[in-house]
């Protein structure tokens, strides 16, 4: 996922839907096995026991659990959750460590910059520490970015933690900084330049597959999987292929207490940066979508449906640079929705 700036206020959602806990509970890091790179030779400790997903030459990612890894991306409520992620970044002309840097802040509604930058070393190369904290339902948030630039490649290390648990990875995320090898240029080797080149995320396939809950169906591109997703609604589910920034998620709330789509609709509408939501249909019943931009670099749709007093929402995002890819399939996908 690119690196990017959040916009809190467009992301959060209404109090009123979920629920508060003050401290998550941690998972343990039982060992730390160190991870190689072959494209950009990085180096990089991380938890043996967590959720480990790496991209040759780009990312290496660890999370505390499977199901965590939106909430870094949309910081929408869960139940705690912690992440190691390793990026190499080469740099060009429109691209500076500096401009990283300021990128990877997130934007807060009161438009205040609560990060402090300190000068640290990473890997033997002086670097800068990129940190913040804030608090959530479930307790502070926390992050640690340290970057360091080698061979024109910014290496960027980032360390987080929801519900208040980062000092509980205190000594372990210690002992991984100090393992990091600093990425730099991939070795050219003559007449072979494809094999040193990074595959990258694959795209959707256009071919789809089904899917059924006891709420609706849905068919989905054949190479994404659906994970369960952290709500405070009746379930949800999240359906993600390589890109963790390009998925559908399908929620599903209560709306005995309110079922009146307008009025759900108006009230959701600070949400998603205040724009008007456009009205059309899902599963042959009427709905309404807001489009919006939660970053720089990835566009959204949120759809709201009211279906035998249940409200689903079904959110869609994708990579604004591969919109051609990404957003056809996905629409696909949705003309196939069905409620139960």
């Amino acid at each position: 996922m690119p690196l990017t700036r959040l916009s809190l206020a467009i992301l959060l959602i209404s109090s009123a839907v979920f629920g508060c806990t003050r401290k998550a509970t941690p998972t343990p890091i039982e060992e730390l096995k160190l991870i190689k790179d072959d494209v950009r030779k990085f180096e990089i400790k991380v938890p043996a026991n967590w959720y480990i997903q790496t991209v040759s030459g780009e990312l290496v990612l660890a999370t505390s659990h499977k199901g965590v890894s939106r909430r870094f991306f949309d910081f929408s409520r869960g139940e705690g959750g912690a992440k190691v992620e390793f990026r190499a970044i080469q740099l060009d002309s429109t691209r500076s460590m500096d401009s990283l840097i300021k990128n990877s802040k997130l934007e807060f509604e009161d438009h205040l910059d609560r990060y402090t930058v300190t000068d640290v070393s990473v890997g033997g190369k002086k670097g800068k520490l990129l940190a913040v904290h804030f608090d959530q339902e479930d307790g502070e948030y926390r992050s640690e970015a340290y970057f360091a630039e080698n061979d024109s490649v910014v290496s960027i290390l980032t360390l987080a933690a929801f519900g208040k648990t980062f000092e509980d990875y205190k000594e372990p995320f210690d002992e991984i900084v100090k393992s990091v090898k600093l990425a730099r240029r991939p070795d050219v080797i003559s007449n072979i330049p494809d094999t040193i080149a990074p595959t990258g995320p694959e795209p959707p396939s256009d071919t789809l597959r089904p899917y059924s809950s006891s709420e609706f169906t849905i068919q989905i591109p054949q190479n994404f999987e659906g994970k369960n997703a952290n709500t405070a609604g009746l379930s949800a589910i999240n359906f993600v292929g390589s890109r963790l920034d390009c998925n559908i998620q399908i929620d599903v709330f209560d709306a005995t207490k309110q079922n009146k789509l307008d009025k759900i609709i108006e009230q959701n509408k600070p949400n998603y940066g205040g724009g008007d939501a456009r009205s059309t249909s899902l599963g042959g019943t009427k709905a309404y979508y807001f489009s919006y931009t939660p970053t720089k670099t990835v566009s959204s749709r949120a759809y709201f449906v009211i279906k035998d007093k249940k409200l689903f929402r079904i959110t869609v995002n994708w990579y604004k640079a591969q919109e051609k890819l990404y957003l056809p399939i996905f629409e696909k996908s949705l003309a196939t929705v069905t409620f139960k």
